[in-house]
């Protein structure tokens, strides 16, 4: 007796399917040595990958830390002056 299976059409474009197949390589969701979109968005239905939204800095982030990292050196440099 075979499952039905539901199928499932993706509009992606050439770029964005390989880069996706570079995940489903990345975490092993092949099929023999070929990845397999298939196995990938299994995984994540499953709880087997999370997903999880990239928390890149913004711009006023970037210019904030980089003033960190920059008062951090002069601290340690006025430091080692003392020592």
């Amino acid at each position: 007796m075979s499952r039905k299976k539901e199928s499932v059409t993706l509009s992606i474009t050439e770029s964005d399917k390989i880069a996706i197949e570079r995940l489903a390589l990345e975490f092993n969701c092949t099929w023999g040595d070929k990845p397999n979109i298939s196995r990938l968005i299994k995984s994540i239905a499953h709880g087997n990958l999370l997903v999880s939204k990239a928390n890149k800095p913004t711009k006023e982030e970037c210019i904030l830390i980089k003033d960190a990292i920059f008062k951090i050196q002069d601290g340690l440099s006025i430091l080692l002056k003392l020592i």
